[in-house]
C-alpha cells in the first residue's frame, strides 16, 4: 500500500493553511447562555446593595402618633439594607511558543527559504490567540460555579464521589457559585446571610431520571412565590443529570417527545438550561439573565486597561513569542433568599 502519512502536510494550498484543528475546548455555556451579569472595571470592591420594607399596613385613626411607626422585631415599619460585594482577584493568562514549531503547516514565503515567522504573522496570531481565548473561557466557565478562594483544602466542602472537587487545581482565586451558595445557608455571620439564605430543597445525589424529576418537583414547590412568574427563573443543570431526566420522561408510558428528539427544556414552564461547568448532583433554581435583575453576577477587570492583551517576543535574542493577560474576576449571589438548591455538596463538618 502507498504511505499516504504525509498527505495532509503536502496537500494543502496558499500560504497560510486555512485553519489549523483544534480540540473544542468546552467555552463558556454560563456567558453563551446569558445566564450571568458581568460589570466591568471594578478596581477594587463593587457593592450589591438590596433594600426590603418591612409590613406597614396599620388601622386607621384620625391622627397617628410615633408609636404607629415603632419599629418590630420582624422589620415592621422599617427599611433594611444588606450589602454584599465583589471582590475580583487577580490572576493571569500565560503562555509562551515557538512558532517554528508549526512551521510545516505553513509554507515558505521566499524561494530562498526565508520563513513567515520573521516576524509572528497576523494569521498565525488569530489562531492561536482564538485557541488561548478558548481556553481561558473554559477555565471561567468551570471556575465560575466550582472555585473557592484559597483552593481546595481552603473550601471546606465535600464532594460526593466521584464529583469534581471544589476548589481543585487553579480555581482558587475566588468563590464559586457553589461555594458562596453552602457558606451562605451553613452561615450565622450578618455579611454571609446578607439578602437571606438560600433555600435547600435536597441533598441526595442524581443518579437516575426519576430522582431528577422528583429534585425538581421538591424545588419548585419551594420555590417563592413571588419570583415564579418572573421570565429570568430557570433551572441550572448539569448533562449527566439531563440526560438521565430526558430518558426517564422519553421512556414514560405517555411520551412527552419521540425517542428520536430532545424532550423539551422545561419544568412547570420554566426553561431548564443544561451547561458545562455546573458540579454532579447540582441544580440551581433561580433568575439568571445579562441585565440588572439577574441573581448571579461577575465583576471583573484588567491590571491594565492599556496592555490588556500583549503579543511580543520573550526577548530579542529569542524565538519564543509569550502571550499574557493579566485579570481581576469574583462572582457573587445577590439575592440568596430567592435562590432554591439541591446539590449533594456538603460542608465538612
Amino acid at each position: 500500500m502507498a504511505d499516504t502519512s504525509n498527505f495532509l502536510q503536502n496537500g494543502y494550498n496558499g500560504d497560510v493553511l486555512e485553519d489549523l484543528l483544534t480540540y473544542t475546548a468546552q467555552g463558556n455555556d454560563t456567558f453563551r447562555e446569558g445566564l450571568i451579569h458581568i460589570k466591568s472595571g471594578i478596581q477594587h470592591k463593587y457593592t450589591l446593595p438590596t433594600i426590603k420594607l418591612g409590613n406597614i399596613i396599620q388601622d386607621n385613626v384620625p391622627t397617628p402618633t410615633s408609636t404607629h411607626g415603632a419599629k418590630g422585631s420582624d422589620g415592621e415599619n422599617e427599611y433594611t439594607l444588606t450589602e454584599r460585594y465583589l471582590e475580583p482577584q487577580d490572576f493571569m493568562v500565560y503562555l509562551e511558543f515557538n512558532p517554528r514549531d508549526y512551521e510545516k503547516y505553513w509554507r515558505f514565503a521566499q524561494p530562498d527559504g526565508n520563513l513567515v515567522f520573521r516576524e509572528l504573522d497576523p494569521k498565525i496570531q488569530a489562531t492561536m490567540l482564538r485557541l488561548l481565548m478558548d481556553k481561558k473561557n473554559e477555565y471561567i466557565g468551570n471556575a465560575i460555579w466550582t472555585a473557592a478562594k484559597g483552593g481546595e483544602a481552603s473550601s471546606k466542602i465535600t464532594a460526593p464521589a466521584g464529583g469534581v472537587k471544589i476548589g481543585a487545581g487553579k480555581e482558587k482565586y475566588f468563590d464559586g457559585v457553589i461555594k458562596r451558595i453552602i457558606d451562605n445557608v451553613n452561615a450565622t455571620d450578618a455579611e454571609t446571610v446578607a439578602g437571606g439564605q438560600c433555600v435547600m430543597s435536597g441533598t441526595t445525589e442524581l443518579t437516575t431520571g426519576e430522582a431528577v424529576e422528583a429534585a425538581l418537583y421538591a424545588m419548585w414547590k419551594k420555590c417563592p412565590k413571588q419570583i415564579r412568574k418572573k421570565a429570568s427563573l430557570s433551572f441550572i443543570i448539569g448533562w449527566d443529570a439531563w440526560d438521565a431526566y430526558d430518558q426517564y420522561i422519553s421512556d414514560k408510558q405517555v411520551k412527552y417527545s419521540e425517542n428520536t428528539e430532545v424532550n423539551r427544556y422545561r419544568f412547570k414552564g420554566k426553561k431548564i438550561i443544561p451547561i458545562v461547568g455546573i458540579p454532579e448532583h447540582t441544580i440551581v433554581l433561580g433568575e439568571f439573565s445579562t441585565g440588572m435583575d439577574s441573581n448571579l453576577w461577575m465583576g471583573v477587570d484588567y491590571a491594565n486597561d492599556t496592555e490588556v492583551l500583549k503579543v511580543d517576543r520573550l526577548q530579542a535574542n529569542s524565538e519564543l513569542f509569550f502571550f499574557q493577560m493579566r485579570m481581576k474576576m469574583d462572582v457573587n449571589i445577590v439575592r440568596p433568599a430567592e435562590i432554591v438548591v439541591h446539590t449533594a455538596y456538603k460542608k465538612t463538618e
